[in-house]
């Protein structure tokens, strides 16, 4: 019981330092270095409609590994695992949403260093994913790290097609 208490302690002091880290990197990403990001009111109007289509996701998400739960089937990853995957899907849906909208860069938002910061994110979130296959432990696969890496290239690849369809629409007009 005791290795639990440190474990979650652990974790509460690492999402305690990615909170820090995130705030400032917002900081640093921000054009006027503020971190509330700025947006018009018509990406404010896509946002909201994008949190309420998040929120629904991970509250049928819950509710599914809720039924699964508690009909006694054997679920293949830790309940953390499955609960942090639906807070990413939830992410997916929100980042999603708002990158076809257009209401995911802010008024204020530097796009060139937010895209360096999801790429560095991506990396570091697939190191121990590499390491950990690289030295054979199946015992401990880091799980929320895969998780991560793969809702991070999702959205990677949603950005990049966007900003790939956004050249050959402006390409057409011309």
């Amino acid at each position: 019981m005791e290795g639990n208490i440190y474990r979650s302690a652990g974790v509460a002091v690492g999402i305690i330092i990615g909170l820090i880290i995130a705030f400032a990197l917002i900081l640093i990403a921000n054009n006027n270095r503020k971190v509330k990001t700025q947006y018009d009111e018509r990406q404010l109007r896509v946002r909201g409609d994008a949190y309420r289509y998040a929120f629904y996701t991970v509250v049928i998400y819950d509710v599914i590994l809720f039924v699964v739960e508690i009909g006694g089937f054997a679920l293949p990853l830790e309940g953390y695992v499955l609960h942090f995957a639906g807070i990413l899907l939830g992410v997916l849906v929100l980042s999603g949403y708002c990158i076809w909208k257009d209401a995911y860069w802010g008024l204020n938002n530097n796009r060139k260093r937010y895209g360096i910061i999801l790429v560095v994110a991506g990396l570091l979130n697939a190191l121990p994913v590499v390491m950990t296959l690289v030295a054979g432990d199946g015992d401990s696969f880091p799980w929320v790290n895969l998780l991560t890496t793969v809702m991070l290239l999702v959205v990677g690849v949603e950005l990049l097609a966007k900003h790939i369809l956004e050249k050959r629409a402006e390409r057409t007009e011309a």
